[in-house]
């Protein structure tokens, strides 16, 4: 027993608040031309963003994500719930978050986390270009960006400067739970 209590306290000791959510792992080359068409992508469509806040997380926190799912009000962005009305936020906020994206130094290559409950974002942009529906995705709990657009789907991890940095200190805190 004291074995496995000197191993759970070198565990905690040891799992920082960065090394418990993800690897650090560099982009590869795959990921980086991926992001690479997002931000190019970005550029020409980004018009009218909207941000949307997440439902709460329907595992993690399902008595208070089914009533909500119950109660209404709610639109449905790539398979995740969201509140109906866009967030009103300062003037440029949206433009901030997508110049935080599109650096690829805010990003890292996906790591298999093993702390969270499943990726599900706190956040949603959302916009449009040519009929095309763009959304970019931010899951705090996982640290993790997913940006859906004509060219597909870019799913990393947030980097730790950018995540602890202006992203979450600034402009998009992160959320409590809701009723």
């Amino acid at each position: 027993m004291k074995a496995l209590a000197a191993l759970a306290a070198f565990v905690f000791a040891s799992c920082t608040t960065t090394s418990c959510w993800k690897g650090g792992i560099p982009m590869r080359e795959t990921e980086m031309h991926a992001q690479w068409g997002a931000e190019v992508d970005i550029n020409q469509s980004a018009n009218n963003v909207k941000i949307y806040r997440g439902l709460n997380h329907p595992i993690a926190d399902k008595a208070r994500y089914d009533s909500q799912v119950k109660k209404g009000g709610w639109v449905e962005f790539e398979g995740f719930k969201f509140k109906a009305e866009p967030l009103s936020l300062p003037a440029g906020t949206a433009e901030k978050v997508l110049d935080i994206y599109k650096r690829s130094a805010s990003h890292e290559a996906l790591a298999t986390k093993t702390t969270c409950a499943g990726f599900h974002p706190d956040y949603a942009l959302v916009w449009s270009k040519g009929g095309k529906r763009r959304v970019l995705q931010i899951c705090y709990g996982c640290h993790e960006w997913k940006y859906f657009g004509p060219g597909g789907t870019v799913h990393t991890d947030i980097e730790d400067k950018t995540y602890f940095g202006e992203l979450t200190t600034k402009l998009l805190p992160k959320p409590r739970p809701h009723p």
